[in-house]
């Protein structure tokens, strides 16, 4: 094999891995729209979830409430009659006293729970907005959904396709040919062939020499950027398609 024929196959090779990879990401990147469409939706369940939760909140506190304000309801009656049998000031003052201690815990509970009442009514509310996707949001989400498991059945359809075509480049390059482009590649990935821009390496930038340019066209010999060690080709010469 020439170095004409095995820069062509580390060429091939390079530009193969490189679409391996954009698909691979293609397959396992949802598109922005319909990753903003799941987040909007998680979004909304998480919002769904915490309304669910201060529901819960209020109704215990609530419950706990009622039955501390039925007990002070009892004790203000308790005291009431009391207040009727007292039969000096002394006994009165007492009842007058426990009486209104009463009466203003039984009107802050109220009060409470009137508060709690209202924003149950709220909550209630966001609970049943939340929980209601509209159909248009659902289609949407839906479409989004189809259009991606679309897009991933036919990256998995080229993966495959690129997967036999690198088996049959790493034969014709044959076992010591890969071993030199594994090095390479260890070294550089994920680009490790690149082509030259003009006097420079595409992938570091650097000019190259008059002369490295001039061997790099003739591609008699592998030839490697000084600055960056990538392994460099003509894009003129070579018109492999990514």
């Amino acid at each position: 094999m020439t170095a004409s024929d095995q820069l062509a196959g580390y060429i091939a090779l390079q530009r193969l891995l490189d679409r391996r990879s954009a698909l691979k990401k293609e397959r396992d990147t949802p598109p922005e729209a319909l990753a903003a469409l799941r987040t909007q939706f998680s979004e909304r369940h998480e919002k769904l979830e915490a309304a669910r939760a201060q529901r819960y909140a209020l109704q215990t506190e609530q419950a706990t409430l009622q039955g501390e304000a039925e007990a002070l309801r009892e004790e203000r009656e308790h005291f009431r009659k009391q207040k009727s049998q007292v039969t000096n000031m002394k006994q009165l003052s007492a009842v007058v006293s426990e009486l209104d201690h009463v009466e203003t815990q039984l009107k802050a509970k109220e009060e409470r729970l009137f508060e709690i009442m209202q924003t149950l009514e709220t909550t209630e509310g966001e609970i049943t907005r939340l929980g209601e996707e509209s159909p248009e949001e659902k289609a949407l989400r839906e479409q989004a959904e189809a259009a991606w498991n679309e897009l991933r059945a036919a990256s998995e359809v080229e993966l495959a396709d690129i997967e036999r075509e690198l088996r049959i480049v790493q034969r014709q390059l044959g076992e010591t040919g890969m071993n030199r482009f594994k090095k390479l590649w260890t070294s550089r990935k994920p680009t490790a062939v690149v082509p030259m821009e003009g006097n420079a390496c595409s992938a570091c930038h650097g000019d190259l020499r008059p002369s490295l340019v001039q061997l790099v066209r003739t591609a008699e010999e592998l030839q490697f950027c000084d600055h960056c060690r990538r392994l460099l080709y003509d894009p003129e010469q070579f018109h492999t398609n990514p």
